[in-house]
């Protein structure tokens, strides 16, 4: 836990960053080298996505599309798009999201940086653990999330209190004052009253250990939205610092949030390693029709062996549900992780409520309060849908 503290409050001066590692090649005992520029490759996309490029250019989000340091991705209404690193760690990011890449960097011992900034929408990760080094945070607007070998959702919009849940390991969370990362730690120190506000800034940081989450308060994202010292009222800014403190509660995952983080998409090293020469491949502007013709059609080869990869961990998810389900004490409960619920009317007049996971072999596959229930479509009378929006529960 106490090294968790000391990454994140570092972390704290940074936009956001996520760690991979990968043991030198060379030597230790050589002299230290500059950190190598790394890059991170789009394994699976759907919708409408663009990267824009440092260099201004821009790109469809699509298999074999690389990023590095100063990249963004912005997905579209009905965008998702899954980003593999080169420790396999790998996220996905949710329709209109924005996403900024602040540093994709490799140092000589191996340590990897990788540093990401959610500006807005919602997240989800993978991040494997390599070595004690290494580190993942995730920055929002308003907080920061410092990560380790986790499975976890981010959630945040522009100046709106973000949220954090933990799927697998642990997230040590705080809320952000872009006003103090921009001071260094000699005019902090010099200011009682800066330094008073810092501490209790770092002391309000909370472990999200599995299956727990936290949102921040809107009171406490407010200290966010002032980015220089001269517009701070630190003395209201350290009340609210001490007074809202950042909770630690159940996570609720909803049915899609479970999916969506269990269906990430990964690869093995060596397709991950074509799918990124193919993307530099289609790259360059010299290409002859022929040559564009050819990346395109193995392009859709790769597509599609990740697609289905992706649908039969998708069918893999629907059949836990059915095989493994979820205990729900009330219709309310099946609305909250569903976030829907029907009513099942039968020929003889009886009625079953809950939510439909899935119809095979001639049957409702229908998750209740008591459990899952398989109902024959032949004696299904009508289904209501949507039925949360006509009662309350």
């Amino acid at each position: 836990m106490k090294a968790s503290k000391i990454a994140i409050t570092s972390a704290l001066l940074l936009v956001l960053g996520f760690t991979a590692c990968k043991k030198p090649e060379s030597d230790v005992s050589e002299a230290p080298k500059k950190p190598q520029d790394l890059s991170a490759v789009v394994v699976f996309a759907v919708g409408d996505s663009k990267i824009q490029h440092a260099d201004q250019t821009e790109e469809k989000a699509q298999l074999g599309a690389t990023l590095r340091t100063g990249d963004n991705v912005v997905t579209g209404d009905n965008g998702k798009v899954d980003i593999q690193f080169a420790d396999g760690s790998s996220i996905r990011i949710s329709p209109k999201s924005t996403i900024d890449f602040a540093k994709l960097s490799q140092d000589g011992s191996g340590t990897t940086d990788t540093q990401i900034s959610l500006v807005s929408g919602k997240v989800f990760a993978k991040v494997n653990k390599a070595k004690k080094e290494d580190n993942f945070t995730v920055v929002t607007p308003t907080a920061i999330a410092g990560v380790r070998g986790t499975s976890f959702i981010v959630e945040a919009g522009a100046g709106k209190p973000a949220q954090v849940k933990v799927v697998e390991g642990a997230v040590a969370f705080a809320p952000r004052v872009p006003a103090l990362e921009k001071m260094s730690a000699e005019e902090i120190n010099a200011n009682a009253d800066l330094k008073k506000l810092q501490e209790s800034v770092a002391a309000n940081e909370v472990i999200i250990e599995k299956n727990q989450a936290s949102t921040q308060s809107a009171k406490l994202a407010e200290l966010a939205k002032v980015d220089s010292v001269d517009a701070l009222d630190v003395s209201k800014a350290l009340k609210t610092s001490e007074k809202e403190k950042l909770t630690v509660d159940t996570a609720k995952l909803t049915k899609s949030e479970e999916q969506e983080i269990k269906t990430i998409v990964t690869v093995d090293k060596n397709t991950a390693q074509e799918i990124a020469k193919l993307g530099e491949a289609g790259q360059t502007d010299k290409l002859d029709e022929l040559k564009k013709q050819e990346i395109d059609s193995k392009r859709a080869v790769l597509e599609k062996e990740v697609a289905k990869k992706q649908e039969d961990e998708k069918k893999k998810f629907e059949e836990s549900l059915a095989n493994n389900p979820r205990e729900f004490k009330s219709k309310k409960d099946i609305v909250n992780y569903y976030e829907r619920i029907e009513k099942i009317v039968l020929v003889d007049g009886k009625t079953v409520v809950g939510a439909i996971i899935n119809q095979e072999n001639g049957q409702l596959v229908v998750h209740t309060e008591n459990g899952i229930k398989r109902i024959d479509m032949e004696s299904v009378e009508e289904v209501v849908y949507d039925l949360q929006q006509k009662s309350k529960f």
